[in-house]
This record gives structure tokens, C-alpha cells and sequence, in this order.
């Protein structure tokens, strides 16, 4: 399985994925929290069900191959004591010849009654014996006990018979013979010690024998056990491939002595299992082969057990994730809620310095119109400490009064302005011309434009028609802009804002300076929290990035283009009505 903290690592990383990097403000909709939990219930589910899912099937695999390994050996181990279990029946019944051979002289055996009684003797003993002769060395059977007229039959025409004669013990293959059934026969020499001659003690025995041995493997119906020569012709009935004494068409050379067991394709097409073992001492080689395929019920049941442990492991996994993409979306929207909080801070911190910096400028201001009020208001006193007849400078102190009051709202109209601009509020529906907007922020810092000797081209199309927006943050991101224009010239430098339409939907402003400008390898930082390309001590890094976020809110964008020591330009696009652009 994966490590736990890789996947937490992999956790984190889809998790941030899912955050705008320049979403500085706006906190996500509780469809796109639903939409994240069920992104990392599924992405932790992958993570978890490919390690599970190749375990498992690794484990079936490998425990299919553990049981044809078993069922092999268990193949092998049959066809090894069947093989053993003729062995055995074929020695024992040479030592009984050889013992015969031993405790009884040539002639004793080549008497009649002596050679029957023997052959009950020898028969009820071992099993299986059809017959018993004494053949003499020139191939003439001289006695003969069993079922049929062999005494004084020839066999110097018989292969076995100078196979005998040549290795002193012979054991044939299933052959039809004089009597017209399939058997085979076994054969021992007896040299006769200082006479310089032989004789061979011979006994037949029936195939029904010989056939007991592969029938007694533990075989199912489709299956198949049978002895054949090294030729291939049949020594036993096969169930699939003919009688005794035909031909089987073996799949492959026989070479191996040792027990060998290989997987081969019938004639037909179908797969099939192939085992042999030679047998000492004969002929005849076992072969067994399997067409059924036995291994393949256990592994039914293994995978049954196996689909349950591997659903029941999805389950639990998927419930555990789900309680963790649970936990995680809620800290998320914790820290989101938190973030939100804390950038509202940051944005209504950066308002107030900036209206700090404005300081001088609205105390400007608003001195010359208390300036003027004071000077109406010594006036008409003077007026009326001088004159007697109110009547007669009636128009005067009308004239005077007047001066009151537009001095009055001169100075309201700008306490209004700082006080609209300083307040922490909601995005408004405000329905303004946009270049009288402009207009007004511009009157902010004139002062300061005028101070510092700088240029200011206003380039306004007056063809805008209004707009529905809000009219406090706008002009907020506007006056930043601004102010870092401000910044970033030198005394007697340019700043040039121009306004126009984009298309029909969407309003276009750009503030365009000639000063320093800002490297290519840190544009793309400006509009992160606190990042700042000014000296230190001067700004606290949050004026783009707060501006970022309002023209997201308000559903507009802000682009910047810049060259270091030639000048930057940052365009806005606002959207004529809230929810067009």
C-alpha cells in the first residue's frame, strides 16, 4: 500500500489545484465545496483502490499458480506409485520365475504333473499368470501348463525369445501370439552349470492385469490413463484414444527418464495436461493425461471470497475517505471564512493608509472653503456692527450667506468622498458615470500630481455610457493604481489614463506611467498578498492583490504590461453592469 504521508502530500496538492491562485478574496460557493469533497473522495479512492486492486489480483494469481503447482504434484505423485506399482508386479513376478529356475532342475520342470502342480502353487501365490512353459534352447516349448494346446510350439521365429536368450530376463510388450489375445510374457534363462546349455522358464499373463494399474489413478471422467510402447502402440484400453495394440500419436518425443509432466494442445484446439513415466524393466511408459481442469473450483470459491474481503475493503476505504474529505472541506471553509475575514482587514487597512497619504490633500481642500466661510461670516459681522438698517444691506448678507453654504457643501462633498471611500461595505448596485468616477479619484491626489511636478493626461471618452457597479471599490482599485503610478515616476514624469468601451458589454481604462517598471521574472508575483517591488517601508505589499480581488467581485479583470526602466501600463476591463462582463 501507499505510504500515508504520500498520499497526504498527494491530498494537498490536488486540494490546492482547486484554488484560483488570484482568488484572493472570494470564498468558494458551498457547490464548489460539495464538487472538492467528492474530487478527493474519488482521488483518495483511486489512490487506494489501485495498490488494493493489484494485491488482489496479484494474490489470485498467485494462488491459482499454487494450486496447478499442487495439482501437478499431486499428478505426479499418482503417476509415479502407479508406475512403481507395476514395477513391483513385474519383479515380482520375475523373482518368482528366477526362484523356480533355482529351486527346481530342468528336469523336475519339464515333468507334466510336477510343472502343474508348480503352476497352482505359483499362481495362487502371485495372480495373474495365464500359463507356464519350459522352452528348450532350440526354441521348442518342451512342457506346458494352461488353457490352451501350446506344448511343442516353436518359438525361434519369436523376437522375445532371442531377447531372452541374449539379456537372461525378458519382459514383452502386449502382443496377440498363438492364442489370439492380447498379453505379454516374462521370461527367465537358466543356464545349465558345466553342460554348456539352457533352458528358459516362460509364464503369460492377460492385459486385464496390466490394465488395472492406470485404471486405479485417481481420474475424472474426461480424463485418460494408459500404457503404450515406445512406439506408441497401446498396451492398456484408452478412453480417448483407441483399444490395444493401436496406434496413439504422441504429442511430442518422449526423451525425459524421470517422471515429466507438461501442458500441451489437442488435435482439437482444447488444452490438456500431459504426464509420463517410464517403467524399468519393460517396454512401457505411463502416460496420463488431463483434460479436465480440476484447480480451476477451489479458485472459484477463493475469488467469491476474494470479490467480498476487496468490496468490503472499498467500502470501508470510501467511508474513511469520506469522513477525511469531510474533515479537510471543513477546515478549508474555516480558513476560507478565516481568510476572507482577515483579507477584508487587509483591504480596509489599505483603504485608511491611503486615505492617510490623502491627508494633506482633503485638509487642503477643505481649508479654503473654511477659509472663505470664515471670511463671509467677519464680513456680515462687520456689517452689522457698522449699519444700523439690516434692510438696506439686505442683499449683501444674502450674497455673503450664500458664500456660507457653498462652502459648506464644498467642504461636505469631501468628507463625503473620504468617508464613502473608508467605509467597509458589501458590493453596491450604483448606477455612475464612470468617467466623473475618474474624475474624482483624480481629485485625490491632484495636490499631490501638482507637488511633484508630474504630467496627468486624462484621455476620457465622453461616449461611456453610465454604469452599474460599485462605485467605492472601483475607484479604490483605480486610486492603488494610481498611487503606484505615483511611485514608480520620477519628478517631472508622465502618467496618462485613458478610458473607453471594449465592446458593447465592457468598459476599458488604462494607466499608463513612463517609470521604472517592473522585470519580467517578477511580474508575474505583483498581485500576491505582500509582495511589493518598492523599497521598504514604502507600501505593505496588499494594494494589487486587494485590487485583484475586487475586480474579480466585480466580475471584471485587470492585465498589466511592463518593461523594466521603460514604464508600466495596467488596463482594467469592467463590466458595464455587474454579472456581463
Amino acid at each position: 500500500m501507499e505510504p500515508e504521508k504520500t498520499r497526504k502530500r498527494r491530498l494537498l496538492d490536488f486540494i490546492r489545484t482547486w484554488f484560483n491562485a488570484h482568488d484572493l478574496f472570494g470564498i468558494l460557493s458551498e457547490d464548489r465545496y460539495k464538487s472538492l469533497k467528492l474530487r478527493i473522495i474519488l482521488l483518495d479512492a483511486v489512490l487506494s483502490m489501485i495498490p488494493l486492486l493489484i494485491v488482489v489480483t496479484i494474490s489470485y494469481f498467485w494462488f491459482l499458480q499454487i494450486l496447478k503447482d499442487d495439482f501437478r504434484n499431486q499428478m505426479k505423485w499418482e503417476i509415479e506409485n502407479s508406475k512403481q506399482s507395476i514395477e513391483f508386479f513385474v519383479d515380482q513376478k520375475l523373482s518368482g520365475l528366477r526362484f523356480l529356475t533355482s529351486a527346481y532342475s530342468y528336469e523336475q520342470l519339464s515333468d507334466q504333473e510336477t510343472l502343474a502342480g508348480i503352476f497352482s502353487k505359483f499362481k495362487q501365490e502371485c495372480g495373474g499368470l495365464v500359463d507356464l512353459g519350459i522352452i528348450t534352447p532350440d526354441g521348442i516349448q518342451r512342457s506346458y501348463v494352461g488353457p490352451y494346446n501350446l506344448k511343442g510350439k516353436d518359438y525361434t521365429n519369436q523376437d522375445w525369445f532371442h531377447e531372452v536368450i541374449v539379456r537372461s530376463v525378458y519382459v514383452s510388450d502386449v502382443f496377440m501370439g498363438y492364442r489370439k489375445l492380447p498379453h505379454f510374457a516374462i521370461a527367465v534363462k537358466k543356464e545349465n552349470p558345466g553342460k554348456g546349455t539352457f533352458w528358459i522358464l516362460r509364464a503369460t499373463i492377460d492385459m486385464e492385469t496390466l490394465k488395472k494399474y492406470p485404471y486405479s489413478m485417481n481420474l475424472r471422467e474426461n480424463d485418460d490413463a494408459f500404457i503404450i510402447t515406445y512406439d506408441g502402440t497401446l498396451q492398456t484400453p484408452s478412453r480417448s484414444h483407441g483399444n490395444v495394440l493401436e496406434k496413439y500419436k504422441l504429442p511430442f518425443s518422449l526423451h525425459a527418464q524421470a517422471t515429466t509432466i507438461q501442458n500441451i494442445i489437442k488435435p482439437d484446439g482444447s488444452p490438456a495436461i500431459f504426464g509420463y513415466a517410464f517403467i524399468d524393466d519393460s517396454p512401457w511408459i505411463l502416460v496420463t493425461i488431463i483434460k479436465s481442469n480440476p484447480y480451476l473450483k477451489i479458485p472459484k470459491i477463493f475469488k467469491n471470497e476474494l470479490f467480498i474481503i476487496t468490496v468490503l475493503s472499498i467500502i470501508f476505504s470510501i467511508a474513511v475517505t469520506f469522513v477525511l474529505a469531510q474533515t479537510v472541506v471543513n477546515r478549508i471553509k474555516k480558513a476560507d471564512r478565516a481568510r476572507e475575514e482577515a483579507m477584508a482587514n487587509c483591504e480596509h487597512a489599505s483603504k485608511m493608509s491611503t486615505i492617510g497619504r490623502l491627508a494633506a490633500g482633503v485638509a487642503h481642500e477643505i481649508n479654503n472653503p473654511l477659509a472663505i466661510i470664515n471670511e463671509k461670516a467677519g464680513l456680515m459681522k462687520d456689517i452689522l456692527e457698522t449699519s444700523g438698517d439690516l434692510q438696506k444691506n439686505r442683499d449683501k448678507f444674502i450674497s455673503q450667506i450664500n458664500g456660507i453654504f457653498d462652502g459648506v457643501n464644498r467642504c461636505r462633498t469631501i468628507t463625503h468622498r473620504l468617508l464613502g471611500f473608508s467605509r467597509r461595505m458589501d458590493i453596491s448596485h450604483d448606477a455612475f458615470d464612470f468617467n466623473d468616477a475618474l474624475k474624482e479619484v483624480i481629485g485625490f491626489i491632484e495636490k499631490e500630481i501638482l507637488y511633484r511636478n508630474i504630467t496627468l493626461n486624462l484621455n476620457l471618452t465622453d461616449s461611456i455610457p453610465k454604469i452599474e457597479s460599485d462605485k467605492g471599490q472601483l475607484q479604490q482599485v483605480i486610486l492603488n493604481i494610481i498611487n503606484n503610478a505615483i511611485d514608480a515616476v520620477e519628478e517631472g514624469g508622465l502618467i496618462e489614463v485613458s478610458s473607453g468601451s471594449k465592446d458593447i458589454n465592457t468598459v476599458r481604462v488604462s494607466i499608463k506611467d513612463n517609470g521604472s517598471g517592473i522585470p519580467k521574472d517578477e511580474l508575474k508575483h505583483i498581485f500576491e498578498p505582500f509582495y511589493s517591488t518598492k523599497e521598504k517601508g514604502k507600501g505593505t505589499g496588499l494594494g494589487l492583490s486587494i485590487s485583484y480581488g475586487i475586480m474579480q467581485k466585480l466580475g471584471g479583470s485587470i492585465h498589466v504590461d511592463s518593461e523594466a526602466g521603460k514604464g508600466t501600463t495596467f488596463t482594467l476591463e469592467i463590466p458595464k453592469k455587474i454579472g456581463e462582463g
